[in-house]
């Protein structure tokens, strides 16, 4: 496009003549200047638009240009907020983390206290005089005798502890354990698969010591035993007269949990 600007200046330069009138050649001359200068036109008008449409085409790139570096400052901004929730949640978790280890760290000091009221409970239990046998007990002495039948249902001595709570019984009849050694007639008897013998043993303790304290473990334990026999209407109607007569005892608890109830 230089060159030919050039060129066209260079014809129109020599198109001026000095004085003399045109001849032939000056005529051609000026007629090669004039094309040229045509061509120089169509060239310019050319260039005019290609220079618009570059202009044009820069404008879109532009504009793609804005838009494609919002959606990078939109992305930097979305990666920042993930990053910081991230932490947020990095932050939670290790106070969880830390609250978790305390409760362990609190756990395990409750455990070992326990483990040491165990051994000094082990210690104490060890350190427990050992209970009479029958050929120790001083004639004339319960205390003694019902250590001694206590003894042998611990051992699983249970036709001797039987011996024995029935001698408590029959010797001492209105002490104030004699109730708590017929239990554990019934007890014995339930312990050796007697479920019989256990009930009736049982009902002489509700019935002959009716006002003493072990009526409800008797009427539970007799319940049991019915259950054991298959006799359910039977056990049931034990357990709901401990649950009606003594509402607030333990084996009225029990009754509950054996009746399905809560």
């Amino acid at each position: 496009m230089v060159s030919r600007i050039a060129i066209v200046i260079l014809l129109a330069a020599m198109m001026v003549p000095a004085t003399a009138a045109p001849s032939g050649d000056q005529k051609d001359r000026d007629a090669q200047i004039k094309l040229a200068l045509d061509e120089l036109k169509n060239e310019v008008v050319v260039l005019g638009r290609q220079v618009r449409d570059m202009q044009a085409s820069m404008d879109r790139s532009g504009g793609q240009m804005n838009a494609l570096i919002n959606q990078i400052v939109d992305n930097v901004n979305a990666i920042r907020q993930a990053q910081s929730r991230v932490a947020e949640g990095s932050v939670s978790a290790i106070n969880q983390a830390n609250s978790l280890g305390e409760q362990l760290s609190a756990t395990n000091q409750r455990i070992e206290r326990l483990s040491e009221q165990m051994a000094e409970l082990k210690r104490l239990v060890e350190n427990l005089p050992k209970l009479p046998t029958m050929t120790q007990i001083t004639p004339g002495n319960p205390d003694q005798l019902f250590a001694a039948a206590y003894g042998d249902y611990s051992r699983g001595n249970y036709d001797l502890a039987i011996s024995e709570f029935r001698q408590y019984v029959e010797t001492y009849p209105t002490s104030e354990m004699a109730d708590n050694a017929q239990y554990w007639i019934g007890e014995a008897f339930y312990a050796k698969k007697q479920l019989g013998e256990a009930i009736a043993e049982f009902d002489k303790v509700i019935n002959i010591f009716s006002k003493g304290d072990k009526v409800p473990a008797a009427r539970l334990k007799k319940g049991m035993a019915l259950m054991d026999q298959g006799q359910t209407e039977a056990a049931r109607a034990e357990f709901q007269a401990i649950i009606k007569w003594h509402p607030r005892s333990n084996e009225a608890q029990l009754a509950r949990q054996q009746l399905g109830e809560k």
